[in-house]
């Protein structure tokens, strides 16, 4: 046998045949994913078994008729996902021992395109045409009068105070405002259970550093939920696990299933405009959810980011988990990045008295404290009293836009299943089932910002969906432009 070939029984072969049968298997995924997935399913079949080598690089490219650089990649992701191991000058090797099976259940809600890409098309880079999948409300719409007037009264103050370290909690008239803030939505919290961020992300970011710091640690999502959310977990090498998102908030059934199975320490969710299909927890689901918790020490934290675009009198029931649980179990959190200004990073995070002590721990070690100047900023601009005009505004505005730019929609052929009462976003589903991430790619190509929905959770079912920005969607030049491809 000449040297560095290596002796493969027939039945493991990897050829062009078999990545074509896994290309037709997976008709969505790009090259280097139909790779990854012939392999896998080699692996899980037991025809490539651990400790086995695998084909080099060359001579699969060489099988299967593709480019080294592109099986190069299959396996550096391969690698990433624990299913090969690079050895120094000897070649890749199925791993030796691995994780049960269910994770790969879970690797497989990974998202498919790699985090740049996907953050590419959901991010504005450079001047876009149209930005219907943008996250934010358009800049004519934030109250730019009340900001002024705010960094002018700050600017005024004495600058001493904007020089040195601040309270790690927080500026406390701001944790003041808050605490007033939470009232309104029936959460009791004393100020040393308040602590301010740098908005939700940071928020999250702390949870994580603070309690899930072991790589491939299960955690529950929900499917849809924020891609922001999914890709800051992934990142630090946990295993997000989706549980789907009904009308009426998580299907409870598949939640305890899949407690059972994962027995998850965390779920991320959220009870208000659930982020992307502005849908609402309802009463007996959120009393169902909070069971659970009780039954598998579940911490749960609930990101209310959009509060403030729920109106006080909906006509809707809306239950807030951290109201119901008064904080044993929920680490509430939220954010006024998207009504104010999202440079203006403050958000703010409420948890029981041990939960903050540890949250405010590694606040200390990583950030000492927050921008005294932006604190202050949102003090200025909570404490005027002209926040809760500038909110009503806002919903006042997306309510108009919401039938109308659904009516659009559907005009193209996307139909929403579940019509939002309040809130930014529209969820609907495209026409005959087109893949809304290769429609997005296209449409980034044509400069239009999209957001397909496997960006949120990676669920299968979410493949032919998209969210839709109800304040940049309206007569968008990217409509037109969506239907021509959809006909195509």
């Amino acid at each position: 046998m000449p040297k560095g070939r290596i002796r493969h029984d027939p039945s493991i072969v990897l050829d062009k045949r078999k990545l074509e049968a896994s290309s037709r298997q997976h008709s969505r995924l790009s090259l280097v994913d139909s790779i990854f997935e012939m392999i896998v399913d080699q692996i899980q079949s037991r025809h490539l078994t651990p400790g086995g080598r695998v084909h080099s690089v060359r001579q699969l490219a060489d099988s299967c008729e593709v480019s080294r650089d592109t099986v190069a990649r299959a396996y550096d992701k391969l690698v990433a996902h624990g299913y090969l191991e690079s050895r120094a000058g000897s070649g890749f090797y199925v791993t030796q021992t691995r994780r049960s099976q269910t994770v790969q259940d879970a690797a497989a809600t990974a998202p498919l395109l790699p985090a740049w890409r996907r953050l590419r098309l959901i991010q504005p880079v450079g001047e876009r045409i149209s930005t219907t999948g943008l996250g934010l409300l358009p800049d004519e719409w934030m109250d730019t009068d009340g900001i002024g007037s705010a960094l002018r009264s700050v600017a005024r103050a004495n600058s001493r105070s904007l020089t040195g370290y601040a309270d790690p909690l927080g500026y406390l008239p701001l944790r003041q405002q808050l605490q007033e803030k939470l009232k309104g939505v029936q959460i009791q919290a004393p100020l040393q259970q308040i602590m301010t961020t740098q908005g939700a992300t940071d928020a999250v970011h702390l949870v994580v550093m603070s309690y899930l710091s072991t790589p491939g640690e299960f955690v529950l999502v929900e499917g849809p939920g924020p891609f922001m959310q999914v890709d800051r977990l992934m990142a630090t090498g946990l295993q997000p696990v989706p549980v789907p998102r009904e009308a009426d908030g998580p299907d409870v059934a598949a939640m305890r299933d899949l407690c059972a199975t994962y027995r998850p320490r965390f779920f991320f969710c959220s009870s208000v405009l659930h982020n992307p299909t502005s849908t609402q927890i309802a009463p007996h689901k959120a009393y169902q959810i909070l069971r659970l918790a009780e039954e598998f020490n579940l911490i749960i934290i609930e990101d209310d980011t959009y509060s403030d675009l729920m109106p006080a009198t909906a006509n809707m029931t809306v239950t807030r988990l951290a109201s119901l649980d008064q904080l044993k179990r929920v680490i509430y959190i939220g954010s006024f990045s998207k009504t104010i200004a999202s440079g203006f990073r403050v958000g703010f995070v409420c948890a029981n008295p041990d939960i903050m002590e540890r949250l405010l721990v590694y606040k200390t070690v990583s950030q000492i404290s927050n921008s005294p100047v932006i604190e202050k900023n949102i003090y200025q601009i909570l404490s005027q009293g002209s926040y809760r005009h500038h909110c009503t505004q806002l919903r006042n505005r997306l309510d108009e836009l919401r039938q109308p730019v659904i009516n659009q929609l559907e005009t193209i052929g996307c139909s929403v299943e579940h019509t939002p009462d309040a809130g930014m976003y529209v969820w609907a589903r495209l026409p005959g089932g087109a893949d809304a991430e290769i429609i997005a790619e296209t449409m980034y190509q044509q400069g239009h910002l999209m957001a397909p929905g496997m960006l949120f959770a990676g669920i299968d079912a979410n493949h032919d969906k998209m969210r839709f920005n109800i304040g940049r969607t309206l007569d968008s030049p990217a409509l037109p432009a969506l239907a021509r491809l959809l006909k195509a």
